[in-house]
Formats: C-alpha cells, structure tokens, sequence
C-alpha cells in the first residue's frame, strides 16, 4: 500500500480542524461537511454542537443517538478513552436498515464533535486505517465561542 497524502480542513464555523486523503472529496452543506472517496461506498459527516451551559455527557449523547436509530445503548460495546489533548472520546459501531454505521463522539469542554460514517458495506482494513486517521487528526481550535 503507498503512502497517503492528507490535506487540511478547516470547519466552516473554525471551530475544529483535521487532515483527510488527498484523493477525497469534501462537501459541505449547512455548515456539515461530508468527506467521501468518489470511487467509494460510504461518507464521513462532521458535525460540532456547542453546550452553552456546560459540558457533554458523552453516554447521554450517544445513547440519544443510537435511539434514533432504534439500537439499545450497551456501554459495553462503546470504546470510552481520553485522547492526549485531553478531549473525552465514546465510539461505537453498528447495523441498522442495512447500512453499517461508525459513530466518534468527541468532547473537549462546552464543545461536541460527532462524527459518522455510513456505508453499504462494512468497511476494509485500508478504509478503516484512513478512518483512523482522519479521526485521529481532528483538534478543537482554541475559540471560545462558536458562530
């Protein structure tokens, strides 16, 4: 497998920033970037929410999420870690009407980043590293607020 090139992206509200494959897409609608390889089967979403009272509670957020999607919270089946900038992370995969979705809550103070990815189809282990990656590669800006 070669080397991948990533690129920079910038939230529209500059909020958060992180790399994605060169050879990717991006596509943003009302302020949501969705990143996706045109020869591919699935997309990246990218959404930041700001609590203006406080913090996330990542389990409450997920669990919210997963409802909507008629699948049971089992904290057991989410991976829960603090990265080394110390934003709190909860991840989880899952099936639902025939389409394989990841889900990455991140949180780093009154901030929430929630990532998706959804495909057709489970994805490989080189998609899975580039997943990784790009995941990986988000930092929150130091803005205090959000526009």
């Amino acid at each position: 497998m070669n080397e991948l090139n990533y690129q920079p992206y910038r939230s529209p509200n500059g909020w958060y920033m992180l790399a994605y494959p060169e050879h990717w897409e991006v596509e943003v609608i009302e302020e949501i970037p969705a990143f996706y390889d045109p020869d591919g089967a699935g997309a990246l979403q990218v959404s930041a929410f700001e609590n203006k009272l406080g913090t996330y509670d990542l389990s409450e957020e997920l669990e919210r999420f997963l409802a909507f999607h008629k699948i049971g919270y089992d904290e057991e089946c989410v991976a829960s870690f603090t990265n080394n900038l110390g934003s709190k992370i909860k991840a989880c995969e899952f099936i639902s009407e025939e389409r394989f979705w990841l889900v990455y809550m991140i949180s780093f103070r009154s901030k929430l980043i929630v990532c998706t990815y959804n495909s057709d189809e489970k994805p490989d282990k080189e998609l899975s590293i580039m997943l990784t990656n790009i995941i990986s590669s988000i930092r929150f800006l130091q803005a205090e607020t959000m526009d």
